[in-house]
């Protein structure tokens, strides 16, 4: 079984599913978490049964980011925390990213991103660091 180690990904950010082609790679990425919920509820069978089965309800798409603050642009804007919303009032623009693997090609795609940006800065000789926890709406992988 073949492993692979986080150098060998690359992260994409963009306004748009097109634009992941040619957004750069985020260069100060530390770590991501994609969730994938599949809704499921336990209901019983029937009257008088013990017995149950599985429903299906509505997928949940969430996941998290985080890495090292600095001021390279990253999805059409001028850095990481102003590309997910945290300086603005207005509704959130939805957010494209991509997960490549180097050594295969594999790209997993979450699209339509929303989330909660926060930044954190640990003194007196802590790094400043970004983190987003957020949903989205659809996922592909090629």
């Amino acid at each position: 079984m073949t492993k692979y180690t986080a150098d060998k990904f690359e992260l994409r950010l963009a306004t748009t599913e097109n634009g992941l082609d040619a957004a750069p790679a985020l260069s100060s990425w530390e770590s991501v978490d994609i969730t994938v919920g599949h809704g499921r509820q336990k209901v019983p069978v029937g009257i008088n049964s013990r017995l149950q089965e599985v429903y299906e309800t509505l997928l949940d798409y969430s996941g998290s980011c985080s890495g090292w603050y600095d001021e390279t642009a990253a999805g059409g804007s001028s850095d990481i925390l102003t590309a997910f919303g945290m300086f603005q009032q207005a509704a959130l623009t939805p957010l494209y990213m991509e997960l490549k693997n180097k050594v295969t090609g594999t790209k997993e795609r979450y699209k339509k991103i929303k989330g909660d940006p926060s930044r954190t800065i640990d003194s007196p000789d802590g790094f400043s660091m970004w983190s987003v926890d957020f949903d989205f709406e659809d996922i592909s992988k090629s």
